[in-house]
């Protein structure tokens, strides 16, 4: 009788590993998806704001007229 329980209990077993193993895939693979793509993006922003304010401050510089 114990080998029958057993031998039931296995694939429950194995199912319900795979199942959480699953589960924990997707949601790591989502996290680091997810922050990959937030620091890239900020990234690209930090790297915009920084050329965006210099050409802004080259054309200031350019449009006050300057004295050689």
């Amino acid at each position: 009788m114990r080998s029958l329980n057993k031998s039931a209990l296995a694939p429950l077993v194995i199912l319900w590993l795979a199942v959480h193993a699953a589960l924990l895939a997707a949601i790591l693979g989502a996290k680091f998806l997810f922050t990959k793509t937030v620091l890239v993006t900020m990234l690209v922003l930090g790297i915009l704001a920084f050329l965006i304010v210099r050409v802004r401050a080259g054309a200031r510089k350019l449009s006050r007229g300057s004295v050689i």
